[in-house]
């Protein structure tokens, strides 16, 4: 699910008013439950009693923020997306979140060679895509040889996370061999991604347009598309014959549920009425200010956990020259009071920043004591750096002020109030940041200039770093920097558990201490307020997993 801050196509945003869009569902996993208006933690399941056990069809309303108008699955990277087609394509493997670990989905075995070359996946029997097609080895071929080498006729690129890919055999009907042109330790968690999801070969053959239509994907989930109503409704059934759950999944048959309707409700202010009125069963992004409400209303506050993704963060851009120097970037770090921004803007939902990985992210480091706020400190940075303080107490340098620009989507409902604390906070230093925090329109053309500094964001990192900060087109800093890029090659070449992890390790103390091109601010969250009666977990993509919930007395 790669890269889920910039928005997807809202052409049609401004007419649609508050349309609603239907749509289905998402993987699986199982559930428990906490009581009526909990605050539930991390990647907890929704409240009411489970004394009974699940309780079987009914239809679930879920509300999310934005219409689909681009569906192909490689581009499934902004959590609209995702959060539905993670009900319609299978993976090869799954990582739980409860475990950390990689578990088998599709494949029911897999292993590589110790350079990290060779990854061999064995295919599980009776497998099908809702098309009747087998998902066989020669299927799972077909996937990898688009995901690593794109598709030519339908103007589908390659799947950034597969950059190392080169080629795939079928080794007989149930093993696939794939091997790879350079060392890739995070091949295999890259498989578990939303966007390596499976499709029949028969989508592989579309052109791009038949791809982005999702009456035209055809996948092995446990939901199959029904029916559409562009920019309103888009309605999937659950798929009866289900059966091939992830390994750790509690359901591994078919869907509880019937089906599942999905709201489009792009005004934040009405999503935790939404809950409240019983419109909807579960809704994405509620806002700190309504998340009180909503417990107090006997609704549920369900914050699902990033853990696959960076935190959110001040991606930083150099080619102004502005930021060339560590230092300027080091003073802006220190410069940030990241326990202002919580306890002014955020909520008990979200916890700070202490690296460019979450808290429960495979790899974490904590760099704490790094990102202490220090003004003072910041202030001698700027003053070594040779940014003096100007008359208007902005400093300047070479004729040029120290003003800044931050751009980023309206994905997050807190990124605006929280970078202008943060503008608060870089005046006291003596620097000026320009906010266009949450500025769709600006945000089109911005977030490729390299001019402009900031890029505030949270991207999927599967395992290392490299492909988040290291493509020169990444969308991060848009600076590829060569000793970076030396150490992400390093890492994805480790051949052991401890190399990988100390590597991975660097590349945090790289961005976020050394290089500071990371500005970093609070583990990724989704904040879903739930009714009463819904029953759901989110997977480590912070996506519900429609598969195994249920609602009581439907």
């Amino acid at each position: 699910m790669g890269n889920p801050t910039p928005p997807a196509n809202r052409r049609s945003q401004a007419r649609l008013g508050i349309k609603f869009l239907t749509i289905l569902g998402v993987a699986t996993l199982a559930l428990s439950a906490c009581g009526s208006g909990a605050h539930a933690p991390g990647n907890a399941a929704a409240a009411g009693s489970e004394s009974s056990g699940p309780v079987q069809g009914g239809t679930f309303v879920y509300a999310e923020v934005t219409p689909i108008n681009n569906w192909q699955t490689q581009a499934a990277r902004f959590y609209e997306k995702s959060n539905v087609l993670n009900s319609v394509l299978d993976r090869l493997t799954y990582f739980d979140a409860k475990s950390g670990k990689i578990v088998g989905w599709i494949a029911s075995d897999f292993k590589a060679n110790e350079k990290q070359t060779e990854f061999t996946f064995t295919i599980r029997d009776g497998v099908t895509f809702s098309d009747g097609t087998p998902l066989d080895a020669a299927a799972v071929k077909e996937n990898f040889d688009a995901l690593g080498l794109g598709i030519k006729n339908a103007q589908v690129a390659p799947n950034v996370d597969f950059s190392a890919y080169k080629s795939s055999e079928v080794l007989g009907k149930n093993q696939v061999k794939v091997t790879l042109k350079t060392p890739d330790a995070n091949f295999l968690r890259a498989t578990s991604s939303v966007t390596s999801g499976l499709v029949s070969p028969a989508t592989l053959k579309l052109d791009n347009a038949g791809q982005s239509a999702i009456a035209n994907i055809v996948g092995s989930g446990p939901f199959v598309f029904e029916s559409e109503k562009t920019d309103e409704e888009v309605t999937f059934a659950k798929r009866a014959e289900y059966k091939w759950a992830p390994q750790t999944a509690a359901n591994q048959g078919a869907a509880y549920l019937d089906k599942l309707v999905v709201k489009y409700l792009p005004e934040v202010a009405h999503r935790a009425g939404a809950v409240q009125t019983g419109q909807v069963d579960l809704v994405r992004g509620l806002q700190p200010i309504d998340e009180q409400a909503v417990a107090a209303g006997g609704g549920q506050v369900l914050p699902a956990q990033g853990v696959d993704l960076t935190t959110n963060m001040a991606a930083v851009r150099i080619a102004s020259g502005k930021l060339a120097d560590a230092k300027v970037r080091q003073a802006l770090q220190v410069g940030i009071d990241r326990q202002s921004i919580k306890d002014t803007v955020l909520s008990d939902s979200y916890v700070i920043a202490d690296s460019v990985l979450n808290h429960a992210a495979p790899g974490f480091i904590d760099l704490s004591a790094d990102l202490a706020y220090n003004p003072e400190k910041a202030k001698a940075l700027l003053d070594e750096a040779g940014w003096k303080v100007g008359a208007d107490g902005i400093r300047e340098k070479d004729g040029q002020k120290l003003e800044l620009t931050i751009t980023s989507s309206n994905n997050s409902v807190v990124i605006k109030p929280a970078f202008e604390l943060i503008e608060q906070q870089w005046r006291e230093i003596g620097v000026k940041l320009i906010n266009r925090a949450a500025d769709n329109t600006f945000l089109t053309t911005a977030m490729i200039d390299p001019n402009i500094e900031f890029f505030g964001t949270r991207q999927f990192a599967y395992g290392g770093l490299g492909p988040v900060f290291g493509p020169e087109n990444n969308t991060q800093t848009l600076n590829a920097d060569p000793e970076l890029n030396a150490l992400f090659a390093k890492e994805r070449a480790a051949t052991t558990d401890a190399a990988h992890k100390e590597l991975v390790a660097e590349e945090q103390r790289q961005l976020v201490t050394e290089k500071a091109l990371s500005l970093v601010l609070w583990d990724e969250v989704q904040v879903y307020g739930g009714s009463s009666a819904a029953h759901v977990e989110f997977t480590s993509g912070t996506a519900p997993i429609f598969q195994g919930a249920w609602k009581s007395g439907k």
